[in-house]
């Protein structure tokens, strides 16, 4: 009996849900900003690493995810139809992204502003979850 329930548990264990990741790309219409984060599969805003682009100028979280100079995640909110992100280094701003959420969407566009200090702002959309 001891058996039967331990062989129960395991099989409840590998029926739980899994807690995916997936890229979120921004982009300007031309292509000439962008602003991409890995957002964690669970209930509240997780991001596990960001990559931004501007011309030639590049910043990455993680060097796993490209090339370019050092950022972090600065702050996060995602709620009421909107994401806020803004992206440091070293306490200072490298990029803010807002965005909404087109309003009786089935499932979830984005779209919004990208602002990169010394280099411009620009209106992105966004694919992915």
């Amino acid at each position: 009996m001891l058996r039967a329930s331990f062989i129960a548990l395991a099989l409840a264990g590998l029926a739980s849900p899994a807690f995916a990741t997936e890229w979120v790309n921004c982009t300007e219409p031309s292509g000439a900003a962008s602003f991409d984060f890995l957002a964690g599969g669970v209930d509240v805003l997780s991001i596990a690493a960001i990559t931004i682009s501007v011309g030639d100028k590049v910043w990455a979280s993680d060097v796993a995810n490209g090339p370019g100079d050092p950022v972090e995640l600065g702050q996060s909110f995602a709620g009421n139809g909107m994401i806020l992100v803004d992206a440091v280094h070293q306490g200072v701003l490298v990029a803010e992204l807002r965005l909404w959420q087109t309003p009786g969407a089935d499932l979830p566009i984005y779209g919004g502003t990208l602002a990169i200090p010394g280099f411009g702002a620009w209106s992105v959309s966004c694919s992915g979850p």
